[in-house]
């Protein structure tokens, strides 16, 4: 009986530590760098970093604050589209009173984005100069 036991006993982390691993996904790499906008750091704004490798895995993309121009987020390996969205406020909706936004940043930055970079194993560092 104490080695059926101790045999339960060693198998469980083993088990619950190949499952964690699975729940987990594909690893992740740190990318960091700079965002300006005509010369000057992008006060505030989004970063998303995609890709349709990832989207086929089920890997949702990665996205980040930018922040006086600086961006740090963890994504995974490979070629990456990088979309950079700044949205201010034009007005309230009169019914809801919700604010009403629209992009600052051209659609080449963002929704059409012609920015890439590559993730390899580590750190990366890109700067988007928009």
């Amino acid at each position: 009986m104490r080695q059926i036991l101790l045999a339960v006993g060693l198998l469980i982390p083993i088990v619950i530590g190949c499952a964690a691993e699975k729940a987990e996904g594909p690893a992740r790499h740190q990318l960091s760098g700079n965002v300006t906008l005509n010369g000057k750091p992008l006060a505030e704004g989004r970063i998303i970093v995609e890709s349709a490798e990832d989207a086929a895995q089920g890997v949702p993309p990665t996205s980040g604050e930018i922040k006086d121009g600086h961006y740090s987020v963890m994504t995974t390996a490979g070629s990456k589209t990088v979309r950079i969205s700044h949205r201010v406020e034009t007005g309230q909706d009169e019914i809801t009173k919700e604010p009403i936004t629209k992009e600052s940043i051209p659609a080449k930055y963002n929704k059409k984005s012609e920015l890439e970079t590559t993730i390899t194993d580590g750190e990366n560092k890109a700067d988007f100069d928009l």
